[in-house]
C-alpha cells in the first residue's frame, strides 16, 4: 500500500512540474509569436522555401479571403504537362507597404521553378480560381484582388503560365473591375467561362449587370449578359448547382439593410442567353424578397438548394410563415415550411402546417396551437448565448447548442394533438449559418 501511495505521489509532483514547464515557456513567449501563423509543412513548406530564396526574405503565405479556393496555395496542372503545379499568395516580411504577390511555381525534373513575383492590383487576395477559358486545354489562372475592402471596384486579373528552358513565365492577358466571379461551365459547352457580377452599390441608377466572359485573342469577350437588382447594397453569397444537369447559380443579395433577395442566373441554350427568371426593377417585384437576411441553402440536407420564400407577412402578433422552396425552371416547389429570422429558423412538422402560429418576445418564441376556437400554448423555445445560459437555465430545458448558441424549451400544459416532445422540437431547430 505504502508503495502504491509513493508512486501516486510521483505521478502527480511529474504533472506539476510538466503543467510548470509548459506554463514557462507560453509566458516566454510574446504574444506576436504566439499570434503567428504555424510554419508551413510538406510541398508547403518546400514551396515558401523557392519562393524565399528568389524573393530573397521571408514571407507570409496568404489565403483568399472568399471564394471556392481557401488555401494560400492551390495545387493544379497550369501548364499542361499532366503534372501538379502551384499557385500561392503571400505578403512579404518587413514590408511596410499593404502589397501582395503571387507565385506561380511548375513542377520541372522533379522542381518547383517560381516565377517571379506578380504584385497584385490591391491591397489584398479577394478570390482565387482557374479554368480553360480559351479552349486549349491549359487552364488560365484567374484572381480577384481587392482594394481596401472595396465591394464592387475589386479588380479580375486573368494570367496564363509557361515554362521557357526551365524557367516559369507568367503573362496577364487581361483585367476588368467587377464584384464577385464565379469560373464554372456556365454555356454547357465543355470549357469554363467567367461568371461577372457588377454592382455599384452606391448608385441604383447604374444598372447591375452579370455578365459571361470567354477569352479570344487573349482578351475578355462577353458572351451573354442580364440585368440585375440595382438596390442590392451587399452580397451575401454566391451559390451553384446543377438543375435538370444545367449549372444554375444562385447570387443572395441584401437590401434595405435587413432584408434580401436570391437572384438566379442561368444559361438558356435555346435562346444562347444568359437568363434572370428572378428579375425584376424593385426588390419587392421579386417572389425571393423577404425579411431578414438568412440565405438560400440546403435547409433539408436533401442535397439540393432551397430558397426561402416569405408566404405570410407579419403582423402585430405572430410571425410570419416561410416557405423554402427548390427551383426547378418551371416552378418552384415546397419541401419545408416554418419560422425563418435571423435569429431562429425552425421548420414545422407536416402536422403543423396551417395549424401553428409563433409569437416573439426578445428571444423567446411562443408557438401556439391555433387549431380550435382558442389558441393553446404548446411550448416557449429560448434562443441564447452560452455566456447568458445560467440566467435561463433555472426555467428552461437545454435542447442543444451550434456555434455558441443554446437552445432551450418549456413546456406548455396542453393535450393538444400538436404538441411535440423535446427530442422532435430539436429537430426542428435548424442551423446553417
Amino acid at each position: 500500500m505504502k508503495l502504491r501511495i509513493r508512486q501516486a505521489f510521483y505521478i502527480l509532483l511529474a504533472i506539476a512540474a510538466f503543467s510548470l514547464l509548459i506554463l514557462v515557456i507560453v509566458n516566454s513567449q510574446s504574444p506576436e509569436s504566439l499570434m503567428n501563423p504555424p510554419e508551413a509543412s510538406g510541398d508547403y513548406k518546400e514551396i515558401q522555401k523557392v519562393i524565399e530564396k528568389d524573393v530573397k526574405n521571408g514571407i507570409i503565405l496568404k489565403a483568399p479571403n472568399e471564394g471556392m479556393f481557401s488555401t494560400a496555395i492551390t495545387f493544379a496542372d497550369f501548364n499542361g504537362d499532366n503534372e501538379n503545379d502551384a499557385v500561392a499568395f503571400y505578403r512579404v516580411k518587413n514590408d511596410d507597404t499593404s502589397s501582395i504577390y503571387m507565385s506561380v511555381l511548375l513542377k520541372m525534373d522533379n522542381k518547383w521553378q517560381a516565377s517571379e513575383p506578380v504584385k497584385g492590383q490591391g491591397n489584398d487576395i479577394l478570390e482565387f480560381s482557374y479554368g480553360d477559358l480559351d479552349y486549349d486545354s491549359i487552364p488560365e489562372i484567374v484572381v480577384g484582388w481587392q482594394m481596401f475592402d472595396s465591394k464592387d471596384n475589386n479588380t479580375l486579373s486573368v494570367y496564363s503560365a509557361s515554362d521557357k528552358e526551365g524557367a516559369t513565365l507568367v503573362s496577364e492577358l487581361d483585367s476588368i473591375i467587377y464584384t464577385k466571379m464565379y469560373v464554372a461551365d456556365v454555356c454547357d459547352e465543355g470549357r469554363e467561362e467567367i461568371l461577372l457580377i457588377k454592382n455599384t452599390f452606391n448608385d441604383e441608377t447604374v444598372p447591375a449587370q452579370a455578365n459571361v466572359y470567354v477569352l479570344e485573342d487573349d482578351a475578355l469577350k462577353s458572351v451573354g449578359s442580364s440585368n440585375l437588382l440595382a438596390s442590392v447594397s451587399e452580397y451575401k453569397q454566391f451559390q451553384i448547382q446543377q438543375v435538370n444537369n444545367i449549372n444554375v447559380f444562385f447570387l443572395d443579395g441584401i437590401v434595405d439593410k435587413t432584408d434580401m433577395v436570391t437572384e438566379i442566373l442561368y444559361w438558356d441554350k435555346k435562346t444562347a442567353s444568359l437568363t434572370n427568371p428572378t428579375g425584376g426593377t424593385t426588390a419587392r417585384d421579386l417572389m425571393t424578397y423577404r425579411k431578414g437576411t438568412v440565405p438560400a441553402s440546403d435547409i433539408n440536407a436533401d442535397g439540393i438548394i432551397e430558397i426561402p420564400f416569405s408566404v405570410s407577412d407579419s403582423d402585430e402578433e405572430y410571425i410570419g410563415i416561410t416557405e423554402w422552396k427548390q427551383f426547378s425552371f418551371q416552378k418552384y416547389t415546397t419541401v419545408a415550411q416554418g419560422i425563418c429570422t435571423d435569429e431562429l429558423i425552425f421548420n414545422y412538422p407536416d402536422k403543423w402546417v396551417n395549424q401553428v402560429a409563433a409569437v416573439q418576445k426578445g428571444n423567446v418564441w411562443t408557438f401556439y396551437d391555433m387549431s380550435g376556437e382558442q389558441p393553446q400554448m404548446l411550448f416557449d423555445l429560448i434562443v441564447s448565448d452560452i455566456s447568458q445560459w445560467n440566467s435561463h437555465s433555472d426555467k428552461y430545458d437545454k435542447l442543444t447548442i451550434h456555434y455558441g448558441t443554446i437552445y432551450g424549451v418549456k413546456l406548455g400544459s396542453t393535450s393538444s394533438k400538436l404538441a411535440l416532445n423535446k427530442s422532435e422540437i430539436e429537430k426542428c431547430i435548424i442551423n446553417i449559418r
